[in-house]
């Protein structure tokens, strides 16, 4: 018998071994694809690879030693032993060095080869799950392995949201500058020489007034301003998964809680979802402890507030509300069946309250005051939405917009965690079928509608349209973890094998998303900024003297007084007109033409215009195609660019003397 485990171990070792020599292999393909150039110009030991070499024969000497003479590791473990809670401060340090190195150091470029990049994520992980080990007679624990890859993932989602936090005084993004417009209009409509009333914004209240807090705080800078989006965008996607798990908490499972939080941060940053959404979920996931008055008080609350941010999100809360009271194991304050369908009923009729009757009843009201006709919401704005704009179901599928397309993407992202809640509930969750049509019904509905969002021009990018599904798919996995899943995952004595393996690519899927493609910001120097902003802010006073100067984009250049102040002219924003381009809403253009043919404004500040159509082979190309039609060319028919400055993604557009000559191009 100890002959045959011993030739079975001989065996997994030269298995392990030739992995690793194959790794190796990989590793120096790597080098050769780098330092070739390097080599032909003469250069014989460029220093990084110096240190590529040095950092690779240390992990691999270490892995084989470990292979084949793990006892030589006993010292260290005893080590690890001694140094208590101060193995997750360095399992914590490990996360940000080597966060911090590829997001915002050079030498992310120089392990930018998949295997070199590899090397350092997999040998940083395994240091990681070695340290948080307690017992000095194991090497490795599986438990330890899912806390590393959390907080590896968690850190690293965090520093990769504050690369964005730049007093960079440009767009960093297509949109990002104009939103920060649309959020200073709300609280700091005093920035601006505007002599309307409210000043127009494309975007819901809810979104507006979250991410405009900071514009209650006198002068707040840009920097500081992109920072709390970066904290509204990360922390409270935290906080819904304390809330979510709330029961590992009250049973003194501090560490486990924490990691669960961390956790759901990380399923849900993979959308990433709206935070008034998520925030709204945390309302519903409080109620769980709450009587049932006061928990359908805070339901209502939470569907208000939800299609206060956005309609599509109204009927959510409710839904989430009465499938965690329809399902969960022990619901606050019911002590019978029908206690059960009461609670349930109760909840979800008041997230149709609050989403619906009591939104319909305050918009109908201001609309009388305002004397104007109310916005339809709702079921009929949904429907509104799907038939004003196209619907691209290639997106489905892998393209040039979304490589993976939405629903490979999707599948990577939770199927794992689907198919263990799936098996779980089949073998374990003892459920009625109407607990198991509410559960698995309501997760299908939300896919469906966020499937045929994510199809609409102007999305399909990413996951986070469908955002009430992750969110729904979480209340499931807190639900089933109360039920039983946690032994499944975590307890040694009941664990099967496909169980452990679907909670691994559960938990370093999201953990590692962006890993790989991690790099430092690559935006124009100071020195480019400040030349290429003194250039703007000279032409806007120069032509403010002469008219109108019109901000089509880069508007957070007013916000931030970056350029001299100017009236604001609140029409014909970037991001409204690529919407209503996309609609092909004639209608809308037309005063905007009018406007440019009567050669209205002295100055237009724009992203570099282009007559180019590219099709369906592009990223975005349908959006590019309708900004095309709809906005770039009626633009460069009657105004002409004076400046481009393309590294940082401005144009400056003076009047033309006639129309455009261009034979390809008819004007409106």
């Amino acid at each position: 018998m100890q002959s045959r485990e011993k030739v079975v171990g001989t065996a997994l070792r030269l298995v392990a071994s030739l992995g690793l020599a194959g790794f190796a292999w990989g590793v120096y393909q790597d080098i050769l694809v780098r330092y070739t150039p390097s080599f032909n110009a003469g250069v014989r030991f460029p220093r990084s690879m110096v240190a590529i070499v040095l950092f690779g024969g240390l992990v691999g000497l270490a892995s084989l030693a470990y292979v084949w003479f793990p006892a030589i590791f006993r010292p260290l473990q005893s080590l690890r032993a001694r140094l208590g809670w101060l193995r997750w401060a360095a399992i914590l340090a490990v996360a940000l060095v080597t966060s911090y190195f590829f997001l915002y150091t050079s030498w992310s470029e120089v392990f930018g080869g998949a295997y070199l990049r590899l090397l350092v994520l997999l040998s940083m992980t395994a240091l990681m799950a070695w340290l948080a080990v307690g017992e000095a007679e194991q090497a490795f624990q599986w438990n330890g392995l899912l806390a590393a890859g959390v907080l590896f993932g968690s850190v690293f989602s965090f520093l990769a949201a504050l690369q964005g936090v730049l007093a960079y005084p440009f767009s960093l993004s297509w949109s990002e500058g104009n939103r920060l417009w649309d959020y200073s209009v709300l609280f700091g409509r005093h920035l601006y020489d505007y002599a309307g009333g409210d000043i127009p914004a494309y975007i819901d209240r809810g979104r507006q007034a979250l991410w405009g807090m900071p514009f209650l705080l006198p002068s707040v800078s840009i920097q500081a301003v992109r920072l709390w989006s970066a904290l509204v965008f990360t922390v409270p996607y935290a906080l819904l998964g304390l809330f979510m798990f709330r029961s590992a908490g009250e049973q003194n499972k501090i560490g486990e809680w924490l990691l669960l939080g961390l956790w759901s941060f990380l399923v849900i940053n993979q959308g990433p979802i709206y935070t008034p959404l998520v925030l709204a979920a945390i309302l519903v996931a409080a109620t769980r402890r709450m009587p049932l008055l006061p928990a359908a008080l805070v339901v209502m609350l939470a569907s208000y507030y939800a299609r206060y941010s956005r309609f599509t999100w109204f009927v959510a809360p409710g839904m989430w509300a009465a499938m965690l009271a329809f399902i969960e194991t022990n619901p606050y304050g019911v002590r019978s069946t029908l206690g059960r369908w009461v609670r349930t009923i109760v909840l979800g009729l008041s997230g149709l309250v609050g989403g619906y009757f009591l939104y319909e009843l305050v918009t109908w009201l201001q609309s009388r005051a305002a004397g104007v006709a109310a916005a339809p919401a709702g079921l009929e704005a949904v429907g509104g939405m799907v038939d004003r704009q196209p619907l691209l179901w290639e997106r489905l599928w892998p393209n040039e917009t979304y490589a993976a397309g939405i629903v490979l993407g999707l599948v990577m992202a939770v199927a794992p965690l689907v198919v263990l809640l799936a098996i779980f509930h089949l073998r374990r969750w003892r459920l009625n079928i109407w607990q198991s049509l509410a559960m698995w019904g309501a997760l299908a509905a939300f896919l469906g509608v966020g499937i045929i969002v994510s199809v609409k021009i102007g999305g399909g990018s990413n996951l986070h349209n469908v955002d009430m599904f992750l969110i729904g798919l979480l209340f499931a996995t807190a639900l089933a973890w109360e039920a039983g899943l946690r032994d499944w995952v975590l307890d040694a004595r009941q664990r099967p094998w496909w169980a452990l393996a679907l909670a691994l690519l559960a938990v370093f899927f999201p953990a590692t998303l962006g890993m790989m493609s991690a790099r430092p910001t690559g935006y124009p120097t100071q020195g480019r900024a400040a030349e290429v902003l003194e250039a703007v802010q000279q032409a806007v006073a120069d032509y403010n003297a002469q008219g109108e100067v019109l901000f089509m984009d880069q508007r957070q250049l007013l916000t931030f007084e970056a350029v001299p102040q100017v009236p604001l002219v609140a029409d014909y924003e970037k991001k409204w007109m690529m919407d209503e381009a996309m609609a092909e809403d004639a209608a809308y253009f037309q005063p905007f033409y009018r406007d440019l043919k009567a050669h209205r404004f002295t100055l237009i500040i724009s992203e570099p215009l282009w007559i180019r159509f590219q099709g369906d082979t592009y990223h975005f190309g349908n959006e590019n195609d309708a900004w095309v039609k709809w906005v770039s060319i009626p633009v460069l028919c009657y105004y002409e660019p004076v400046e481009t400055y393309l590294d940082v993604g401005v144009q400056l557009l003076t009047p033309r003397d006639g129309l455009l000559d261009d034979p390809t191009v008819t004007c409106p």
